[in-house]
């Protein structure tokens, strides 16, 4: 979720964020840059609120100062992301005498560890740094390092390593850090952790650390794996195996999530199915394999909802009789007001333009075309942070309803969904959602005429 678009796209995220350590370190850094006379800091405390997004532009403010302590925030157009509790005051915790060298050594790997939740309960080990991390703190941050030492900045460093890589690993969020700083340096160039508490309900995993001249605590959650679609043996008798025969059916954003369902759907039914993708290619192609190998009929095609349809679809052998539209920008993003024209703007080109663009184009290859638009029970039953994208489905209801009216015999059908399993709407918790296919499969009956 930090550094492959691809794979953040499969997250709650949806687009890649930075580390939270990375923002307390810069934020730390920016504030010795500052105050060069800073008093030395005997803990310090920071909450990971909410993402920041890569090319954001983010800032750190001081919020509050005292001879006892510092806060600062790091936010975006005024909405705090993360928060920052810095006591002043000479080094004073000891060092636990369970981080000692006899701990398992973690070797380092290029790939996160995927545990299950009940792994994660009881691990502890030691992370040792990599033998250039102080030189590369200290020129990366060199008044926090000055301020702090070096090796402190190694250790809350290691402290990202510790729950992206090791635990929670693969699907992990990192929440918060508490830490203290000691003299006693036993462990100079290692970072020593034991789980401590992990809570199924939430998700939630404590640790504790200590190594390199501090002490302390690291909270983070295990993400649910990213949501994985129904298979095409497990769709094997929910629909007739002809009952979409002879159509040619076009999904667009069918890498996954509905889109992905959608074409199963249809495949399992006989139907033949052009599955479109923007970035993601190769989810695309191993959903083409699923429905190949079990004998359905399926080819891929790169499209942009973004881009002028016309010219995108001139490489298709025959005209689509349907067309699926599942397209969307990231739907969830942190913002300081409830309306922000930049955001309306994103989804009108995707939920509105987009679509029209579609609908046209495909109009001129096959008058007949019937298309599907998704629609959200979110048009009525608003949630906090949703104002632009109701505003955006809404006026995408009220353009499918005009194509009906004066595009005849083209079709649109409009379905309101409810909350479905999909990556953009995963929580760490358990959210209830409605059954993907049981609100796709009206939808595909009504769209084949067979509801």
């Amino acid at each position: 979720m930090h550094m492959d678009a691809l794979l953040a796209r499969r997250t709650q995220a949806g687009a890649p964020v930075v580390h939270g350590i990375h923002l307390l370190l810069w934020a730390l850094d920016s504030l010795a840059a500052a105050q060069p006379e800073l008093p030395p800091a005997r803990s310090i405390r920071a909450q990971f609120h909410k993402f920041i997004f890569v090319e954001e532009h983010a800032e750190v403010m001081l919020t509050q100062q005292s001879a006892r302590g510092v806060r600062l925030t790091v936010g975006v157009d005024g909405v705090f992301r993360t928060k920052i509790n810095i006591e002043l005051g000479e080094a004073a915790a000891p060092q636990p005498s369970w981080a000692n060298a006899s701990l398992e050594s973690i070797p380092a790997t290029p790939t996160a560890l995927d545990l299950s939740f009940e792994q994660m309960a009881g691990r502890s080990g030691l992370l040792a740094f990599p033998s250039a991390a102080t030189g590369e703190m200290a020129k990366t941050f060199p008044a926090a390092a000055r301020w702090l030492g070096a090796e402190r900045l190694a250790a809350l460093a290691a402290s990202t390593r510790l729950v992206g890589m090791v635990c929670p690993g693969l699907h992990s969020i990192y929440s918060e850090i508490a830490v203290e700083t000691c003299a006693d340096r036993l462990l100079e160039d290692a970072l020593a952790f034991r789980v401590t508490e992990t809570d199924e309900r939430f998700r939630s995993v404590e640790q504790e650390i200590a190594g390199g001249g501090l002490v302390g605590t690291v909270s983070g959650f295990a993400r649910n794996p990213p949501v994985v679609q129904a298979t095409m043996q497990s769709l094997t008798g929910v629909v007739g195996r002809e009952e979409f025969a002879d159509s040619i059916a076009l999904i667009v954003g069918g890498s996954r999530g509905l889109g992905e369902l959608t074409a199963k759907l249809l495949a399992a039914g006989g139907g033949r199915v052009i599955l479109s993708w923007q970035r993601g290619k190769d989810d695309a192609e191993r959903v083409a394999q699923q429905i190949r190998d079990a004998g359905g009929n399926c080819e891929t095609m790169h499209y942009d909802a973004r881009q002028p349809a016309a010219e995108q679809l001139a490489s298709l052998s025959e005209a689509p009789t349907h067309a699926y539209y599942f397209a969307t920008p990231t739907i969830f993003r942190p913002q300081a007001e409830i309306y922000r024209k930049e955001r309306l703007d994103e989804f009108l080109s995707v939920y509105v333009q987009g679509f029209w663009e579609l609908a046209r184009a495909l109009r001129q290859l096959n008058p007949k075309v019937a298309l599907f638009y998704p629609s959200s029970i979110f048009v009525t039953e608003r949630p906090e942070g949703m104002t632009e994208y109701s505003m955006a489905k809404a006026a995408g209801e009220v353009l499918c309803a005009d194509i009906n009216t004066s595009l005849a015999p083209t079709r649109v059908i409009v379905s309101r969904l409810p909350r479905l399993a999909t990556d953009q709407t995963a929580t760490v918790t358990a959210t209830e959602t409605a059954s993907a296919i049981d609100a796709m499969l009206p939808v595909l009956r009504a769209m084949h005429g067979n509801g």
